[in-house]
């Protein structure tokens, strides 16, 4: 491995050939463009980790382990989202540990100087990405030139694992039988704001096709704010709040929950300063959380911004934490 980027390379040793960087770095090391994703990408992750190194928190190890287990791309992102919320502290000059694991109730970060925990979760749900990609694997087993498009009438956070397998082989049955044209399906989610998805699927015939792609998804947006899809991932940030796990954290110390949500339906779409009055309005007087938060981090950005909303039964003490952590973060919403 090339000697550039040396905080990431050392974090890269007695990783498995697999890892899902160890190519982006070999290509980004190489005579890749400045701006290509491989560039980019991994600059970002040096930048993180150095960040992190300079500061070294205790219990990085933990981490540091987690970042090398990784096997595919959605297992280091989530690793990652813990690691931006770790530089950003780092870079604001916040003394931080990372939280003791192995069944202890701690966050994933600790504030040493402000009686403060920061839990992360990253949340990755996104139906369509996962029945375009289902679809992918389905017709690079089929011999025809065909382009496969997929509207929905809404954003759906999940398409379940038998619902996409049937919408799969109903496609694959249409494209072997030289079936073109639009068919549309109708998918029960009584789960969800909007509890029918509509999916049009379209088979049209096409040439050869850039990388063997065969599926194009057309993501739309529908209504006013919040939106069907949004409430569905405001849902999804209740779940965490309540989740039994995250709740006992909370209750070991006053902390903020920071959701990645990235890859969470559409939730990249809502400003920061919506995202920080609507995660206000989630948090019950109940919630033993002193405040919820949300970032979208981006693979070519070592940092992300952060839209907290704070409960409003907070003690004066607490209050103050969270003040005093937002103005030096410069979070949204305090």
């Amino acid at each position: 491995m090339s000697t550039s980027y040396p905080f990431l390379r050392a974090w890269m040793e007695k990783t498995r050939q697999d890892h899902p960087l160890r190519d982006l770095i070999t290509e980004a090391a190489g005579n890749s463009a400045p701006g290509s994703f491989a560039s980019v990408t991994v600059t970002a992750f040096e930048d993180i980790i150095e960040a992190l190194e300079k500061a070294q928190p205790l219990r990085m190890d933990s981490v540091r382990g987690d970042f090398r287990r990784a096997r595919a791309f959605d297992d280091l992102l989530s690793v990652r989202a813990e690691l931006v919320a770790g530089a950003k502290l780092a870079r604001a000059g916040v003394p931080f540990d990372f939280g003791q694991r192995n069944g202890a109730p701690e966050p994933d970060l600790v504030l040493r100087e402000m009686d403060l925990g920061i839990e992360v979760k990253a949340r990755r749900l996104d139906g369509l990405r996962d029945l375009s990609n289902d679809l992918e694997d389905a017709l690079a087993e089929v011999d025809a030139k065909v382009l496969v498009h997929v509207v929905p009438d809404s954003q759906p956070l999940i398409i379940k694992a038998n619902v996409r397998a049937k919408v799969v082989e109903e496609t694959v049955q249409r494209v072997r039988g030289g079936d073109l044209g639009v068919v549309v399906t109708e998918v029960d989610q009584p789960w969800a704001a909007r509890p029918r998805l509509l999916l049009r699927i379209g088979i049209h015939q096409a040439g050869d096709l850039p990388r063997g792609s065969r599926v194009v998804v057309t993501n739309c947006f529908w209504g006013s704010e919040p939106g069907p899809h949004l409430l569905d991932t405001e849902d999804e940030v209740r779940a965490i709040l309540e989740n039994e796990q995250k709740v006992r954290q909370a209750e070991s110390m006053p902390t903020i929950l920071l959701i990645d949500a990235a890859r969470t339906g559409a939730a990249y779409i809502r400003s920061s300063a919506v995202w920080a009055q609507r995660l206000a309005t989630l948090l019950p007087d109940t919630t033993p959380f002193v405040g919820a938060a949300v970032m979208i981090p981006t693979l070519d950005n070592p940092d992300a911004s952060i839209s907290l909303g704070m409960r409003a039964t907070l003690s004066a003490k607490d209050r103050r934490a969270v003040h005093e952590l937002a103005g030096r973060l410069g979070l949204t919403g305090i």
